[in-house]
């Protein structure tokens, strides 16, 4: 999954590993705006701050953060270049937290500290929620945690004064332990991804093989045509449908002495007689509605939705011609006999019984035995 991910994705090749997911589009976006309306909602803490240094802080505020943020929503807006999106992101968080610790120098203590708890704040929950790809995070939180207690140590000031160690530590420690919970945070993330996949794959496996066995259990497996259990529960659908059907045609086909061609070539013979027969009943048939049901030895029914007696017998004299014209030879006739069908046709309501209405198509069937076989009855 991860592996098409990476081929879909372009931030995928930023350097993100195998546990890792790209972030969506959208979220860029997100994080960009993030980024700038917390970079001017500090502007008036620092005019209560700062005092006479609240001027240097807005022009750092202004001049820094908000172009990069622009940059970056333009990217996202007008370039399908999602990489470049992405780094500008990463570096309006990091600049963010940079001008906040540069800006905390220029307040005296306790608010310099405040400032500079309230950076750690914003690269804690960003290394952690952000979201963005593995590598540009570490990146990221490494680069502002150096950077803050390089700050923090120094003062801002030639040469250094190497004070509040304190704070520049916790700085590290704090970025170390955004990066170890990010990372956690994204294993974890991938092994329930791979549990609903796998999940998902199993029920899909699991609906597949259902399928399958319910296809068996309602098919003959000799010919492929379905079987009687299909046939009771077909008109049970077809009554329950939403648009219900007017009434059906319903056709009884037997294959012409086939116990004599049994007992002359062997039931290889005979049951490959049935495939071929099967087939091209099948063939015949109007459309996928029709439904061909082998209803006992040699014997097929079929039933034909919304059709009348009349297009039921049309139905049915095709199927008797399409049967004669694999000429299938029949040893048992002699050696220029073929076999044929004789069928018997009866067209139902849809309230009507379907055991009543097979019985007048086998007794229309029987009287097309009676009056010569290979033919049509009704």
């Amino acid at each position: 999954m991860h592996a098409e991910l990476a081929a879909t994705d372009p931030v995928s090749d930023l350097g993100s590993d195998a546990d890792h997911l790209p972030p969506r589009r959208l979220h860029i976006a997100q994080l960009l705006i993030a980024v700038g309306f917390v970079d001017l909602a500090a502007i008036p803490i620092d005019h209560l701050l700062l005092d006479q240094h609240f001027g240097r802080a807005l022009a750092l505020r202004l001049s820094v953060v908000p172009p990069i943020v622009l940059a970056g929503l333009a990217l996202y807006l007008f370039s399908r270049n999602m990489r470049a999106a992405v780094l500008a992101t990463a570096l309006a968080i990091l600049s963010l937290v940079i001008v906040g610790a540069v800006i905390g120098q220029f307040a005296s203590e306790p608010q310099s500290s405040r400032y500079v708890m309230a950076t750690l704040f914003v690269l804690f929950g960003a290394a952690l929620s952000a979201s963005l790809p593995w590598r540009i995070t570490h990146w990221m939180t490494a680069t502002a945690a150096l950077a803050v207690a390089a700050i923090v140590a120094t003062g801002l000031r030639s040469p250094p004064q190497l004070a509040n160690l304190d704070l520049a530590l916790f700085s590290v420690v704090a970025a170390t332990g955004a990066l170890l919970l990010r990372r956690r945070k994204d294993r974890q993330l991938a092994q329930i991804i791979d549990l609903r996949v796998r999940d998902s794959t199993h029920a899909s496996e699991l609906r597949r093989a259902n399928r399958d066995l319910s296809l068996l259990s309602c098919t003959d497996p000799l010919t492929g045509a379905f079987n009687r259990r299909y046939l009771e529960g077909f008109l049970d659908r077809l009554a329950g449908s939403i648009a219900p059907y007017a009434g059906y045609g319903v056709l009884m086909i037997d294959i012409d002495r086939f116990k004599l061609l049994n007992d002359r070539c062997g039931h290889l013979y005979g049951d490959e007689c049935l495939r071929q027969i099967a087939a091209t009943l099948q063939q015949g048939l109007r459309g996928s509605d029709d439904v061909l049901i082998r209803y006992g030895g040699e014997e097929f029914a079929v039933v034909l939705p919304e059709a009348d007696l009349l297009e039921t017998l049309v139905v049915g004299e095709r199927l008797r011609c399409l049967v004669a014209e694999q000429r299938i030879p029949h040893p048992g006739l002699g050696p220029e006999c073929y076999v044929s069908v004789s069928i018997g046709a009866y067209s139902a309501a849809l309230s009507e019984d379907l055991i009543e209405a097979l019985r007048c198509a086998d007794r229309a069937l029987y009287e097309a035995k009676r009056t010569g076989r290979d033919r049509v009855a009704a």
